[in-house]
């Protein structure tokens, strides 16, 4: 019997309708750095993807925006060795559709984040008997905060060296957080490197944390959707050294 009925239960006052009172979406983008498994059961009870999602929106489009005179730079070196009519209409193109790809970058970020909560959320079934493709959507783009900070920092320091002083693109492997910083690798090994950042380690933490909690399983079980998300990662960091990117 609850001894004081006038008190709202705690797992109710975790999480307002609104997802604006104590507890919700607001507190969830301090907590997720500070106390993330408060976040994890707010999600569990029902947060929503598409706020965390806002905020993804705006700051890849804005570190998008940033991109733009570094993509110019990368051009004007001119490593393909184009004749000088072909430097040119390519800096004009790439002018013409620089804002088109500053709204586009979001939506395409919304689209991996739907392909890896379907394959996850396939995995986590698996070893959980529950499946809720939105709670892990939710759960992707919250912890997915860490490799905003990592990105941002990459920029910032990229524009603070200098655009001008870009050489080549061995300059922007150089703004790492991770061991290639170090070693400095080609192919599979870069990839590899790449993907134990300090920001991705964070982030592989807390996604196989929240997976646990979301999913109600022991976190060796919840490793398993976090090795798809990092498999993931590592050919995604593949294709961008393919793609010149």
């Amino acid at each position: 019997m609850n001894e004081n009925p006038g008190r709202i239960p705690e797992e109710m006052d975790e999480l307002s309708p609104s997802g604006e009172g104590r507890g919700g979406f607001v507190a969830s983008l301090i907590d997720i750095f500070i106390d993330p498994i408060k976040v994890f059961k707010r999600i569990k009870a029902g947060l929503p993807w598409w706020q965390p999602y806002t905020i993804v929106a705006i700051v890849i489009a804005v570190i998008s925006y940033f991109q733009i005179p570094i993509n110019k730079q990368l051009v004007m070196l001119n490593e393909r060795g184009l004749s000088a009519e072909q430097l040119e209409t390519q800096v004009e193109m790439m002018g013409k559709f620089a804002l088109i790809g500053v709204i586009a970058a979001p939506l395409m970020v919304l689209l991996i984040y739907v392909i890896l909560a379907a394959l996850c959320n396939v995995t986590a079934n698996l070893v959980s008997g529950k499946s809720s493709f939105k709670k892990m959507l939710s759960l992707l783009t919250f912890t997915g905060f860490v490799g905003l900070i990592e990105q941002s920092l990459k920029m910032l320091i990229l524009h603070m060296r200098g655009i001008e002083n870009i050489a080549s693109r061995d300059d922007l492997y150089s703004v790492s957080f991770s061991l290639n910083r170090f070693i400095e690798s080609d192919g599979i090994l870069r990839a590899v490197l790449e993907s134990f950042s300090i920001f991705q380690i964070w982030f592989l933490i807390l996604f196989t944390i929240g997976v646990s909690v979301v999913y109600e399983i022991d976190r060796s079980k919840a490793i398993v959707p976090t090795i798809v998300v990092w498999v993931l990662g590592v050919l995604g960091i593949m294709l961008q050294g393919l793609g010149g990117g």
